[in-house]
């Protein structure tokens, strides 16, 4: 029987994707209802939502607010959904959903049913393409 180490550091990052996890529950739950393996990511301080594409992480879509997401139950900041395709392999990226405002503007829709339809359609026609 092998005995596994947990470094403080993977102590904290699975800390981290907890709470991330359980501060947008709703807005993962939605997203799963269309399509598979969300997940999050915290970079630094910031925080989003990932939707792998490619097995590799290479390609992925993210989910924030106007820049990253808040770790405070306070969501009046995030303005917005905006999902990106992040395609590392040729360093590209292209806005799939996008209803946030500037800041010192009003938040703009959070809705999460048009959020979740659209990035669905997107993952599950990629995956369709690309197989």
């Amino acid at each position: 029987m092998a005995l596994h180490y947990l470094s403080a550091v993977q102590l904290l990052r699975r800390a981290d994707e907890e709470k991330a996890r359980a501060l947008y529950t709703d807005v993962i739950e939605a997203l799963e209802r269309h399509c598979a393996d969300v997940g999050v990511d915290y970079c630094g301080n910031e925080l989003s939502i990932t939707i792998p594409l490619s097995d590799d992480g290479e390609q992925y879509i993210a989910i924030a607010g106007r820049y990253s997401l808040p770790w405070h139950d306070d969501r009046s900041e995030v303005g917005g959904w905006k999902a990106i395709h992040i395609d590392n392999v040729y360093g590209q990226s292209k806005v799939v959903y996008d209803t946030t405002t500037p800041d010192g503007e009003p938040p703009g829709d959070m809705s999460l049913e048009p959020l979740a339809e659209e990035v669905g359609a997107y993952v599950n026609g990629w995956h369709a393409q690309h197989g």
